[in-house]
């Protein structure tokens, strides 16, 4: 099936109008989505179609995306006809998802940020992007990212810069920076990014949405390509912590329901409070102990009384401290590897310096080991131990308490100035990668307009997805941005008739206008010119059921005088 790269900074993917809808999928989570859809309010056609139009809309100002699956509205047509004859295979059928863009899509280049590699289209899907698929999902775009994935502090690319859901002036962070400005402006119901030390967690935190750095190992990460592989996870971005869970149970081939484990209490959830990551008052230069921001401390403040109010015993601990040690010297023999599965022209990281096609320093990463396994060496099992002694100092702290939490960001966002020069300030990079557990930033609150996360660690899914659904539910803190409003306003008319419509829906006798108003619902394009007419047909059906019913009334009054009176005659004779 063939799609066609659309480069969004040149050319603006078009829709002739403004597709329209009775409900607003700005803040729905994937389970009102799909009730909608069971409804009959909406299909899984018109779905894309309202991601497109807002992918239209707001993109230019974001530069989110690289490019467009012109072939989803198709898709989406035949997931339709499926759903039809079939049901849904799962919850995230028939949903536009975005990926980064160093995870395989067949049929859309995989640049990793980098114009050169343009030309270089997968032979096959990643196996997540794969499993997505097979569940029914649409592929509806590639997100920009930070150029082979490097930074943190920003996103930024061969195709430009990604801004801030929030404020455009402001960092989006990285480097799966796109997909979570994606997420949080609504251009998709959710996306994958990939996190090597932060960069999933960070930029969710900065864009106001649940992140999720799965634990290592639990999404199998073939046909993506890697920066530290000892690092690198596919996790998932969501607007809600439920849907964060959905998406995982399709990724992972565990049989756990994480889902099972959402709207639940807290009373057995022992939480420890790293002193240290959020400390206001010190002098540390420290990314991790370094000095917080007054206004974070007092949010993680506000975040602690939540999560007692909701049951959770509360510890504080003064360190979490961890043998940091990065090394990415497997990241070019991984690379040329790589391009062995794709299209691509350009055959090694040498190639691709010398094409110049990128913007990010990959100079020193070529060399010797690109064309020898560095996993082979000494060097890289000393490396091994290190991350081995990691894991057993954790697996020690976590025998007294089921998670830590600390704000995913210490300081206030960088502007996109800041960004470029300004260190990040956060214990994100410094824990759950050094030690392949997982960890989910959720939202905490805003300052200033723009939205701060705080971040849960744990040894399992389970009770991250536990102690962020309660801490959600307690404070829904999800907003879509004042600079990416709803496209569309659904006028008073429409509820009206939705109020109608409800009424009698599951009244077999009414199926005739019930299938005529579900049509105009599927069909809605903003004219309300029939919706008169429309409850005028359930009135006037309504009255002459009435009239039946009262004749019905009369002929069964008159049928019982007729027995009444030959009974009282028998009786006299």
């Amino acid at each position: 099936m063939k799609k066609i790269l659309l480069l969004l900074l040149l050319i603006p993917f078009k829709i002739n109008a403004l597709e329209q809808a009775i409900v607003d999928i700005n803040e729905l989570n994937i389970y009102e989505i799909q009730e909608y859809v069971d409804q009959g309010y909406l299909t899984y056609e018109k779905i894309v179609k309202l991601y497109l139009d807002r992918i239209n809309e707001y993109n230019e100002q974001y530069n989110a995306l690289i490019t467009i699956n012109e072939n989803a509205i198709e898709e989406a047509k035949k997931l339709d006809i499926e759903y039809q004859e079939k049901g849904r295979r799962s919850l995230i059928f028939g949903l536009p998802v975005i990926v980064k863009d160093n995870i395989d899509v067949k049929g859309l280049p995989t640049t990793n940020g980098t114009k050169a590699l343009l030309d270089s289209y997968p032979y096959e899907n990643s196996y997540a992007v794969q499993k997505l698929i097979d569940n029914g999902a649409i592929i509806i775009g590639k997100a920009n990212m930070d150029e082979f994935a490097f930074n943190a502090s920003y996103t930024h690319s061969s195709f430009g810069y990604t801004y801030n859901a929030f404020n455009t002036n402001y960092s989006s962070y990285g480097s799966s920076g796109g997909s979570a400005v994606s997420v949080a402006a609504n251009l998709a119901v959710y996306a994958l990014g990939t996190d090597t030390g932060s960069s999933i967690r960070v930029p969710s935190s900065a864009n106001g949405v649940v992140g999720l750095r799965p634990s290592f190992d639990l999404i199998n990460t073939s046909g993506v390509i890697k920066f530290e592989e000892t690092r690198d996870v596919v996790g998932v971005i969501t607007k809600y912590a439920s849907d964060n869970a959905i998406v995982l149970d399709i990724l992972d081939d565990k049989d756990i329901k994480y889902e099972d484990y959402l709207n639940k209490d807290l009373k057995s959830i022992k939480i420890a409070v790293v002193s240290g990551f959020m400390n206001s008052n010190t002098n540390s230069t420290s990314i991790t102990y370094g000095k917080t921001d007054q206004f974070i401390y007092d949010m993680m403040n506000e975040a602690i009384d939540k999560l007692k109010e909701l049951g959770a015993e509360i510890t504080y601990i003064d360190s979490f401290s961890l043998t940091y040690k990065f090394d990415a010297t497997t990241m070019c023999y991984n690379f040329n590897e790589y391009l062995k599965g794709t299209s691509s022209k350009i055959k090694s990281l040498d190639d691709l310096i010398k094409n110049g096609g990128y913007t990010q320093y990959i100079e020193g990463y070529n060399g010797y080991y690109c064309n020898n396994d560095y996993k082979l060496t000494d060097s890289y099992k000393n490396y091994i131990s290190i991350r081995n002694n990691n894991i057993e100092i954790a697996n020690n702290r976590f025998e007294n308490y089921d998670a830590i939490i600390y704000p995913t960001l210490k300081r206030k966002i960088f502007t996109n100035e800041e960004a470029k020069y300004s260190q990040i300030y956060t214990a994100s990079s410094s824990t759950a990668p050094l030690i392949g557990y997982p960890a989910i930033s959720v939202p905490m609150g805003y300052y200033n307009d723009l939205p701060y996360g705080l971040e849960i660690m744990s040894q399992n899914e389970t009770t991250l997805y536990q102690i962020a659904s309660a801490y959600e539910n307690a404070t829904n803190y999800y907003k879509t941005p004042d600079i990416a409003p709803s496209l569309y306003e659904i006028p008073d008319e429409v509820n009206n008739l939705i109020d109608v419509y409800n009424k009698y829906k599951d009244n077999k006798n009414y199926d005739n206008i019930n299938n005529k108003v579900k049509n105009y619902f599927i069909n809605f394009d903003g004219n309300v010119e029939n919706i008169n007419n429309l409850i005028n047909e359930y009135e006037n059906f309504i009255v002459e059921e009435e009239k039946t019913n009262t004749n019905n009334n009369y002929v069964i009054i008159f049928l019982v005088g007729v027995c009444a009176i030959i009974i009282i005659k028998k009786v006299k004779k």
